[in-house]
């Protein structure tokens, strides 16, 4: 059985992730696509401790790299609250005060409304009592003002080659609910296989990058961000397919561009996402 059960796929809604996603208008013949894209220079691992808020370090830690690949600054200078994104995730999920982790359909929605600063509400543990009462009004006009920091849109993701694609251009960063076990721990930051059990729980993280390191067929290996345990992961594209292929999986692409696509980063030129 998983340690956490930060993500409940059950009660996930793919439908609705599915039905409302804006379609990848490029091919990989479009792609500049470079030798690597490596995150982690750009956004920072913080550990969930004792509470399943995976959903929502996930969300944050792809807004932070979203912000990371328009302005060229690192997380540690522009940091968004996993604990807002997590508590108004629940709320939309009707699970507030009970820490039983959010979808990945309520925490994008939390993203494209936006996001909050993490000064605002620092992240501590354990699952606040005062779950229901914790963010107010005032947290959220911050977070969906005119300065608010936001996805604009997403992307239904079903493949390895729809992960990559969308990676290797800098249309964004992807945002991630599977199944977990102990399998998906990775041994010397590198995953290269894993199993799926009856009794598997759920997790959220984010993938936001490829490394240098490819398979037999020349398919490079995608950056995991995991707030639990194993930080950066190098995941083999085997995983990537067996996941894609897993009927508890949501993985879905967020931009701050309306209609996703190639873009180059300017490291040097701020762009708020909106």
């Amino acid at each position: 059985m998983s340690e956490f059960t930060g993500y409940d796929p059950t009660i996930e809604n793919r439908d609705e992730l599915a039905n409302t996603a804006t379609p990848l208008m490029f091919a990989m013949s479009d792609v500049d696509a470079p030798e690597e894209v490596d995150p982690r220079s750009l956004v920072r691992h913080d550990n969930q401790y004792n509470m399943g808020s995976c959903g929502g370090f996930g969300n944050t830690n792809c807004g932070e790299y979203l912000w990371g690949l328009v302005t060229g600054q690192k997380s540690d200078e522009r940091q968004f609250s996993q604990l807002y994104a997590y508590l108004e995730a629940q709320r939309l999920d009707g699970l507030l005060g009970q820490d039983r982790g959010s979808t990945i359909s309520s925490g994008l929605k939390v993203a494209k409304a936006g996001y909050l600063e993490l000064k605002h509400l620092p992240y501590k543990t354990p699952y606040p009592g005062n779950a229901r009462t914790l963010i107010t009004d005032g947290m959220r006009t911050i977070a969906n003002g005119l300065m608010g920091f936001r996805v604009r849109s997403h992307a239904w993701l079903e493949s390895y080659d729809d992960i990559f694609k969308y990676l290797a251009s800098r249309a964004g960063s992807v945002y991630v609910g599977t199944s977990w076990n102990n399998s998906f721990y990775a041994k010397n930051g590198v995953l290269e296989s894993i199993s799926f059990g009856r009794s598997d729980g759920g997790h959220a993280y984010a993938l936001l990058g490829y490394s240098k390191r490819k398979d037999r067929s020349g398919r490079n290996y995608i950056w995991r961000l995991n707030s639990h345990n194993d930080s950066w992961t190098e995941v083999a594209p085997s995983v990537v397919d067996a996941l894609c292929r897993h009927q508890w999986s949501s993985i879905v692409g967020m931009s701050d561009l309306l209609t996703p696509g190639p873009q180059r980063v300017e490291w040097k030129q701020a762009r708020p996402l909106e």
